[in-house]
This record gives structure tokens, C-alpha cells and sequence, in this order.
């Protein structure tokens, strides 16, 4: 089965777990409050939802909804200080929201990606306002550790049967996607690579706990091996590559006060590598084949034609990518959507967005010598730089939207209030 635009789906035990995890959003404390959020992008498919005349519900926005209202009604728990990400964001959503409604012509576009923004800007103030401490990070961190326990019996028997057993909520296919031979497990996720990311994103901070302390290790071993079962049931080349470069950023800790100098190096050397080469630097994405079957060429060939087509959408925006080339109305990289979506504006906020967090990571590092603390920061630096890659690769939807821009709430948060603490 798979959703149909408009169209209401709701399944008893879909609304069921609606319902109480909206009670718990309204009365658990503060430093518990996204985990209802997070459980519901775990466990339900996110197709489920309400059409209410032209407008779209769905049990995400819904539950966003409900905990960010539970936020602004008790203000004075929730007290922020504006940083530097904060007024991006803030400036990415407006303009979007302004570059799609001229792009579409009338008021369904403004409505439309008004509608996202909640989604996403909601989630992000829920990780702002809920996460303050890096126990509050190690919580959120063990408690999708103890979900993946159950999840990985649902990827193995959707692997052993060949059915999704998720598909009964609605909007999944019935029956697992197979790719040259193989299936490609998605379990309540939108899509496999979407399913391998949301798992993979959690691998930097089980590792920083592992490194930092503050967990048995049995416990985190068997945590991190079940997120890596997840992830190899996905089948697919970019959650792989998302667990490589996270391996690659934690092995760099004892290099973190040389990153500036590696950094600058790998500029330099991709810049000379881009005049050297008889193609240009994105090429080599082409190359990369982790799962068997990956369209690498695809994802460079995006580009490629994002670049020679900069004139029709640099302003607001561009409404299909049907006549870039065979296969391009598939736009598997995050930035070239943000730039469809919003015009070359609208990806420069993205991307300064992004990067504005990095420094607020950069500066929690300098300031802190616990072992504990360096290792969450580094983990949320990895974290964020395994995203920044994975962008380069997927256009993320469903529910793994919501959990990076709540990750990186809590990213911002917690790295913010150290920097000011000292």
C-alpha cells in the first residue's frame, strides 16, 4: 500500500499511541520531553495523518504541535538565549516560505511549506528547549539504544518474510523493495536509505558515551550492534557510508586540536584534485558503490546539471527537474532540494546554518576538559558532518527530517550553554 495525497489515514493503534504520547508530551519533565517525539518517528510510519479540508496533519506535526504549545504555555521553564543557528533557521523558514509561495503562484504554496516548517522548526525548538546537559543528551542517546532492541526484530523478520509488517499503518509498500537480488528493509521509515540514516545518526554519541563513560559497555555494545543490523537490512550505499565517516570522525579525536590545519589541507587538496582531474571534484561521488547497485553516477550527474541550470532556479526556485536528463526528476541531494524549494538564498541559509553550528561545537570544545563532555561534543561535531555528507547523497523526508533538525536543537543547546557557562 502505498499513501495517497489528501487523503486521512489513521490506523487504532496508530492514534492510540497518538494519543498517550501527547499526554506524556504535557506532563513529563523537561529533560524528557522529546522522547515522545522520537519514540513516534521510531515506531509509527509517518504517513499516518489527518486532511482536514486542504491542510495535512500528520502525527508528527500533530505531536510537534501539541509539545511545543506544552513548551510556550510554561515559558518560564523554557527559557532561551538566541545564538547564532537560531536566527538562520529563522531566516532559511521565512524565506522559503515566501521563494515556494511565489514559486507556486498562489496561497497553496505558502500554506504548503508553511506546513514543513512547522515540522522541522518545531522539531528543532523542541531539541532547543528540552536538552540542556550532556546527561540529558546520554539520556535521549540510551534511549534510542534500548528502541533499536525491538526495531532489529522487526528489520530481521521483514528480511526473513520479504513483508513489511509496518505496511498495515498505511503508506508503506506490503511487500520489501529488492534491489539486485537483495531486500532492502525499511521497517516504518519512508524509505530504506531513510531508515539507515535515522539509526546511523545515533551511532557518533553510543560511541561517545562508550569513549566518555557513563554506560556499561555490554549495554552499548549490544546497542551499537543492533543499529549496525538495522542499517546492513537497509541495504543501501549511504547509511553505509554515513557509518564510515562516522568511524573516520571518531578516530580523529586525538587529531581535534590539528583540525583546523587538516581541515585547510583537505580544501587545498581538493581544490588542486578539482583542476587536476579531467572531470570535476564531484565526480568521484560516481564512484561510490558500498551496497551493490548505487547510483553514484546519478547523484553526480545532479549536480552536474543543478550547475549548468543555475539560471532557472537561483531566484525562488525551480518547480521540476524532468528536463535536466534521464532520471533527474529523482533529486537525491539535500542541497540542490533546499535550492528547488527556496532558490540559491534559501540554500546559502541552509548551509550557513549548518556551518554556524559547527562553530558553536568548535567553541564547547575549547572550553571544557572533561572527558565526558569533549567526547558528546566531538560526537556532535561527527554527527553533524555525517549529515552534511549524507546531504550530498539523499534528500531526507518522512521522519528522519524531523530527528535531524531535533538533533541538532539539541546540538545547539547544549554546546551553546557551555560556551556561555565559562
Amino acid at each position: 500500500m502505498r499513501l495517497v495525497g489528501g487523503q486521512t489515514i489513521v490506523h487504532p493503534i496508530g492514534a492510540s499511541v497518538l494519543v498517550v504520547l501527547a499526554i506524556v508530551a504535557l506532563k513529563v519533565p523537561r529533560h524528557y520531553l522529546a522522547i515522545p517525539l522520537l519514540f513516534l518517528m521510531v515506531a509509527i510510519p509517518s504517513a499516518q495523518r489527518v486532511v482536514i479540508g486542504s491542510l495535512d496533519f500528520s502525527f508528527i506535526r500533530i505531536l510537534v504541535m501539541v509539545t511545543v504549545a506544552r513548551i510556550y504555555l510554561n515559558k518560564q521553564n523554557f527559557q532561551l538565549q538566541l545564538e547564532k543557528p537560531d536566527y538562520f533557521i529563522c531566516y532559511w523558514a521565512i524565506w522559503s516560505i515566501f521563494a515556494y509561495g511565489v514559486l507556486i503562484g498562489d496561497v497553496s504554496g505558502v500554506v504548503t511549506r508553511t506546513g514543513y516548517m512547522v515540522d522541522v522548526v518545531g522539531a528543532y525548538y523542541i531539541g532547543r528547549a528540552s536538552i540542556r546537559t550532556i546527561d540529558d543528551i546520554k539520556n535521549i542517546t540510551v534511549f534510542i539504544g534500548f528502541m533499536a532492541i525491538p526495531m532489529v526484530c522487526f528489520f530481521l523478520i521483514e528480511r526473513g518474510t520479504g513483508r513489511n509488517m509496518f505496511s498495515v499503518f498505511g503508506g508503506l509498500y506490503d511487500f520489501t523493495l529488492i534491489r539486485n537480488g537483495r531486500l532492502r528493509c525499511q521497517g516504518p521509515f519512508s524509505h530504506p536509505i531513510t531508515a539507515g540514516i535515522f539509526w546511523a545518526s545515533f551511532l557518533p554519541w553510543l560511541a561517545a558515551i562508550w569513549y566518555g563513560g557513563g554506560l556499561s559497555k555490554s549495554k552499548l555494545a549490544l546497542f551499537i550492534g543492533c543499529v549496525l543490523v538495522i542499517i546492513a537490512n537497509t541495504a543501501s550505499s549511504t547509511p553505509v557510508m554515513a557509518v564510515l565517516f562516522s568511524v573516520l570522525g571518531i578516530s580523529m579525536f586525538p587529531l581535534r586540536r590539528k583540525m583546523p590545519a587538516i581541515k585547510n589541507s583537505m580544501i587545498f587538496l581538493l581544490v588542486m584534485l578539482h583542476f587536476a582531474m579531467e572531470k570535476p571534484i564531484w565526480h568521484l561521488i560516481s564512484r561510490v558503490d558500498i551496497s551493490g547497485g548505487s547510483t553514484g553516477d546519478h547523484r553526480y550527474r545532479l549536480i552536474q546539471e543543478a550547475i549548468n541550470h543555475i539560471g532557472e532556479w537561483w531566484m525562488v526556485g525551480s518547480l521540476s527537474t524532468v528536463h535536466w536528463g534521464h532520471g533527474m526528476r529523482d533529486v537525491t541531494n539535500q542541497y540542490i532540494l533546499e535550492g528547488l524549494r527556496g532558490g540559491l538564498l534559501g540554500m546559502i541559509f541552509f548551509i550557513m546554518f549548518l556551518l554556524k553550528i559547527f562553530t558553536l561545537i568548535g567553541g564547547a570544545l575549547k572550553k571544557t576538559n572533561s572527558n565526558a563532555e569533549l567526547w558528546i561534543f566531538w560526537g556532535a561535531g561527527v554527527m553533524l558532518f555525517a549529515h552534511m555528507m549524507n546531504f550530498l547523497a539523499a534528500s531526507y523526508f518522512g521522519q528522519v527530517t524531523g530527528l535531524f533538525f531535533l538533533l541538532m536543537g539539541c546540538i545547539v543547546s547544549v554546546t551553546s550553554n557551555k560556551v556561555r557557562a565559562v
